[in-house]
């Protein structure tokens, strides 16, 4: 059965999700994480567009991502993937597929989700009982938000700016915001998760 084509439109905003083959780690090499978010800007250069929140997680990763031309979203995600999966087996000498079949990209319909999605993909290592306090997980947008750290890899959410007058008010109405889950996590759970690979 053919598979469904991607809902594309230029300028869309798309919360992309891929996970490793079988449910597998896919960040067990040192300097992964750090090499994967090297492809992302790179491929960001290359494709136009805009990260606005990211989270990798062991086994698999959330970007939410606005793209000015929609034809490439698939082009710079084949280009992060493939790229990573080729950085991988050299690294690790693995054989087969490091991806479980092809990443999901639903669009974002509104600006205004876009605090939320970032909520939900940020708060991914709290819900995985990685850690107590997302300040201790460096592999997220969450300390740019959060804690006003540098992060050349985001662009600020536009509705970012609405959370207060002041960087330090609006880190942290941030931090609130992110500290209270949604209650459309458990719906967006089996969107994303476990309908999704």
């Amino acid at each position: 059965m053919p598979r469904k084509p991607r809902a594309l439109v230029d300028g869309g905003c798309y919360h992309v999700i891929a996970r490793g083959n079988n449910r597998q780690p896919i960040f067990t090499v040192e300097g992964g994480h750090t090499k994967f978010l090297e492809l992302v800007r790179s491929a960001k250069a290359k494709y136009p567009g805009k990260l606005y929140h990211y989270c990798l997680m062991s086994n698999h990763l959330h970007l939410l991502l606005a793209i000015d031309v929609a034809e490439q979203l698939p082009k710079l995600m084949q280009a992060v993937l493939q790229g990573y999966g080729r950085w991988y087996k050299a690294q690790t000498r693995y054989w087969g597929h490091i991806w479980q079949g092809r990443f999901k990209s639903p669009l974002v319909p509104r600006e205004s989700y876009f605090l939320e999605a970032g909520r939900y993909i940020e708060r991914n290592p709290l819900r995985a009982n990685m850690v107590e306090d997302l300040a201790a997980y460096p592999w997220s947008s969450y300390h740019y938000y959060a804690l006003g750290e540098l992060d050349p890899l985001v662009d600020e959410d536009p509705y970012y700016v609405q959370l207060g007058p002041t960087g330090i008010a609006r880190q942290a109405a941030y931090r609130e915001f992110v500290r209270l889950e949604s209650p459309y996590s458990p719906v967006l759970d089996r969107e994303f998760l476990e309908t999704a690979f």
